[in-house]
């Protein structure tokens, strides 16, 4: 009997390695996705269509669990520890914001499509989170800049984490019982406690053991103890009550902070490619045709919902987050389908009672069509962000790259003590008053003390008349902890804004209105759209579709104000950069210097035989390139131009660029790049 499991193990394995390989051949061959050409093979050999090839779904499911945690280990390798840690305030805030918009369009999706409340509940946490085995294999094969794949890979791992905070919820609810604020205090300090404790002690044992191993110079060794160690930590992280993935990403994390990071990716890659084969052709393997349908509506509106929430929830997120318009797209295309996780959940669903089967069907049939999709929309995320970058109105690409540079000044600004409260208060202010606000609307719609019909019978009121009455109370109570989170936001964002500055602006600059400005609506958004999504059951979806749109509205008006008034304020610093140079000839083409009013400005000479001598602004485009913008103009040793796109540049220009500094240093690689000789042109 055991020989025979044995080798009915081996004719499954040896199916689904073959179907894929011919699959993988075709698909190279002509110039499509791998990933495609698995979630096929997958197809071939499951049960769901007519073809005399099969392997045995939950045998082949497990040995995909091998491809998961494999993929999230050499993933965490390319992730240290200090890295992640660097990026966990941009990561946080984009999936606070993209997460909390993603529940609540899922839950008006749900509504819409005539499920329950608690279905359209479970099926925003479904669309609510990316696939970080899927990314991470299609950017294998189509290769990324570096701060576009650290950006997504963050975000990817922040929601990881929110889905373990979201699948404790929803357990909750579907039981029965009440999500309280204890429930989800407690929830956060046990992952808190155990990333600290995971990651705390790995972090002690697990490099010195590492760099121990590998100086054995034994390849064999190395890959049994690495390997071996991504399989302890998945482990652990699994008796605690998370995910294999969770445990095997920090354990690549922590084995990369050993500095041998690359000797062992070249180990692990072969074990990873196999057994990451085997997951795609496993969620292959589920999808029915015949149940994708019976449901086909509401597959092509999750679908939708998916694609299109993603890429508008993560690209203006980021956008906020001083990411620059061209990568924010990339991500926001990169990110836009579900997978694992979302499995999960929707299986806890299942489960628990809380939804029909109908909607793990629907989940796996959403992620095979959007893992489908996602090289694609990774290949067509390039030209389609070009495309946009290249079009946007001058005013708003300066806007944006002014305020990348204030924000990264504020990042890499310490934390005075004398400031701690300028920031704590209006912070606690701004999460009490959102918690006030959401127990007034909930208390409102849910009624538990049946107060309409209490007001309905002392006023003698028809109780549609009384529950109108009732309502516009609750929204009065709202609105004094809202005017008090309208001023603590605006306090919290002046404090943030002088820390932009190293050089204290005129007083009324309309640089430091416009980043008050826009600083404002960020933290607003960040705290009104998780909170959209906890109250949207307890209210009508027109009401929430009816917030969103005011919401961006209230977004433009601020953005296009702020842009003009910026435009104007360059005009005025044209004098100021003027003085500059002349007052500080060496810091041409050398250290970036403060305009006051303006920010960081990087001055870069443009020689002779530069790429973008002779050639019009507009047409260098340096925005869509690298993100920086050129503000001014140094011409003659004394003449200072604001330009416009069709000013055409001269040799000896001194181009005053504002941006990030990432953005700025590949402007200035651009700018100092040789122009090619004609022969150099015609060969090439």
């Amino acid at each position: 009997m055991h020989v025979l499991t044995s080798h009915t193990f081996l004719e499954d394995l040896a199916m689904v390695l073959c179907v894929a390989a011919v699959t993988t051949i075709i698909f190279q061959k002509i110039r499509q996705p791998v990933v495609v050409g698995y979630l096929i093979a997958g197809m071939i050999v499951g049960p769901n269509v007519p073809i005399p090839l099969f392997a045995d779904p939950e045998r082949i499911h497990t040995l995909s669990e091998l491809g998961v945690i494999l993929l999230m280990f050499a993933l965490g390798l390319e992730f240290s520890v200090r890295k992640l840690i660097r990026l966990g305030p941009t990561s946080g805030f984009i999936t606070a914001l993209q997460v909390g918009f993603m529940i609540w369009l899922g839950y008006v999706c749900g509504r819409a499509l005539g499920w329950t409340p608690l279905e359209s509940i479970f099926t925003g946490a479904i669309l609510s989170i990316s696939s970080t085995t899927i990314v991470a294999k299609a950017y294998q094969e189509t290769p990324v800049s570096d701060r576009l794949r650290e950006l997504v890979f963050g975000v990817l791992l922040a929601e990881d984490l929110t889905a373990v905070v979201e699948l404790a919820i929803l357990t909750t609810l579907a039981s029965g019982a009440s999500v309280s604020a204890s429930l989800m205090t407690v929830t956060v300090a046990r992952l808190i406690l155990f990333l600290v404790a995971f990651v705390g002690i790995g972090f002690i044992v697990v490099p010195p053991v590492v760099r121990f191993i590998v100086r054995m110079d034994r390849p064999e060794t190395t890959l049994v103890a690495v390997v071996g160690i991504c399989f302890a930590f998945s482990l652990l992280a699994e008796h605690a009550g998370y995910s294999v993935a969770l445990g095997a990403f920090l354990a690549g994390s922590l084995v990369a902070e050993s500095g041998e990071a690359a000797q062992i990716e070249h180990l692990v890659a072969p074990l990873r490619d196999i057994f990451g084969a085997v997951f795609f052709v496993s969620v292959g393997m589920m999808i029915d045709p015949a149940l994708i349908q019976q449901h086909w509506q509401a597959l092509i509106v999750l679908t939708a919902a998916v694609v299109g929430g993603k890429i508008v929830g993560v690209t203006f997120a980021s956008m906020l987050s001083g990411v620059g318009t061209k990568t924010s797209i990339e991500a926001g295309m990169s990110l836009s389908q579900i997978g694992e996780f979302s499995f999960i959940i929707a299986g806890a669903g299942l489960k628990t009672g809380a939804a029909r089967d109908f909607l793990y069907t629907l989940a796996v049939a959403v992620s095979a069509v959007t893992t489908f999709l996602t090289p694609y929309m990774i290949r067509g995320s390039i030209p389609l962000a070009e495309f946009v970058s290249a079009r946007m109105p001058r005013q708003l690409k300066v806007l944006e790259a002014l305020y990348d540079s204030w924000l990264e000044q504020i990042r890499n600004a310490g934390q005075p003590a004398k400031e701690a409260n300028s920031i704590a208060w209006p912070t606690a202010s701004i999460v009490a008053s959102a918690v006030l606000i959401g127990a007034i609307l909930i208390f409102n719609e849910h009624d538990p003390l049946d107060v309409t019909s209490t007001v309905a019978g002392l006023e003698h009121l028809t109780y549609f008349s009384a529950g109108l009455y009732v309502d516009l109370f609750a929204l009065l109570l709202c609105a004094l902890p809202a005017a008090a989170m309208y001023f603590a936001s605006r306090r919290l964002a002046a404090a943030l804004a002088l820390r932009a500055f190293a050089e204290l602006p005129p007083s009324g600059a309309p640089a430091v209105h416009a980043l008050v400005e826009l600083l404002q609506i960020t933290i607003l958004l960040v705290a009104a759209v998780p909170l959209l999504a906890i109250v949207q059951p307890f209210m009508e979806p027109v009401e929430g579709i009816g917030i969103i749109v005011i919401t961006l509205v209230l977004m433009i008006v601020v953005v296009t104000r702020s842009a003009r008034q910026m435009q104007g304020q360059l005009h005025n610093a044209a004098r100021l950069i003027a003085t500059a140079l002349r007052g500080a000839p060496a810091q041409v083409g050398g250290a970036s210097y403060e305009v006051p009013g303006i920010g960081m400005i990087t001055p870069v000479p443009l020689r002779a035989d530069s790429e973008g001598v002779g050639k019009k602004l507009s047409e260098l485009d340096l925005h869509t390139n690298s993100g920086a913008v050129v503000v001014a103009i140094g011409r003659n040793d004394s003449e200072v131009v604001v330009p416009t796109g069709d000013e055409i540049l001269r040799p000896g220009d001194i181009l005053e660029l504002a941006g990030s500094s990432d953005a700025v240093a590949s402007a200035r690689r651009l700018l100092e790049a040789p122009r090619p000789a004609r022969g150099q042109e015609a060969s090439i």
